[in-house]
């Protein structure tokens, strides 16, 4: 009976293994179709990247430290900061075409479908115009992370997972909102303006914007927190509150997620 249902859960994730692919597929096709602008997308996003990173490392010239970090771990902290928004932006960039979803009725069509309406959504697009930057970035992450110890690497690891989680979380209750008040762009664009608070490290900050960006609006959990414990400045104790606010924070997406299907009226209602 256990290996029945082990077998099932195994095609269950193929199904949506194929499907991911398929639209992947999809949107692989249109970006093709538009070369050109695909193109000059890549060379913008490879143009902010390498403009805020050498106003970092200008900073080496004029100051020493920013409330205790040296420039080269400013460069850290903002490399993680685009390693975990590029991941979002990768694979849930469906959320940016929900409202349209909504609005003509397609969203009744995903209810309908045997495979979960929120895998859909924000699954159905992937940014590939981030790919190249994402393995950049990965490249000097990589590069950065030569020289520190497993322990580090592992509670890196860790707390990827949890960021990773974070998100997730977030776009569902962006999704939630959508449902209930039609309104996703402002949403989703608010947090992607907060995000980039975390660019730095959340500490330049005051206490109150700290406390925001840690436990309203997780920002500080999503980028700070993992980069700090490349340097060794997080204990277990932080790390096991990181890893609890973080699932709490996803139940009650989950939650928000549940309550906004019941106030879902159909488009053929």
């Amino acid at each position: 009976m256990e290996d029945k249902r082990f077998l099932n859960q195994i095609q269950r994730w193929r199904v949506y293994w194929l499907y991911w692919l398929k639209s992947a597929g999809l949107t692989f096709q249109s970006l093709m179709a538009t070369r050109f602008a695909s193109v000059v997308f890549v060379v913008g996003k490879f143009f902010r990247f390498f403009f805020f990173l050498w106003f970092l490392l200008l900073l080496k010239e004029r100051i020493q430290t920013v409330v205790g970090y040296s420039v080269e771990q400013l460069v850290v902290f903002y490399l993680v900061f685009n390693l975990f928004d590029m991941l979002g932006q990768i694979f849930y960039r469906g959320i940016y075409w929900f409202r349209n979803e909504i609005v003509s009725g397609n969203f009744d069509f995903k209810l309908i479908k045997p495979l979960s309406p929120l895998f859909q959504i924000m699954t159905s697009h992937t940014d590939f115009l981030d790919v190249p930057l994402f393995i950049l970035v990965i490249v000097f992450l990589a590069y950065s992370m030569r020289s520190i110890s497993f322990i580090e690497i592992a509670g890196f690891v860790l707390l990827t997972v949890v960021a990773l989680m974070l998100i997730t979380a977030i776009h569902i209750m962006v999704a939630a909102i959508g449902v209930i008040t039609t309104e996703v762009d402002h949403t989703i664009w608010i947090f992607r303006d907060l995000s980039m608070m975390g660019r730095v490290p959340v500490d330049i900050y005051t206490d109150l914007v700290r406390g925001f960006l840690t436990f309203v609006v997780p920002v500080a959990l999503i980028f700070t927190v993992p980069a700090k414990v490349l340097f060794g400045l997080v204990n277990f104790q932080a790390l096991l509150v990181t890893v609890v606010i973080a699932g709490i924070f996803y139940w009650l997406a989950l939650r928000l997620w549940r309550y906004a299907l019941t106030q879902y009226s159909s488009a053929s209602s």
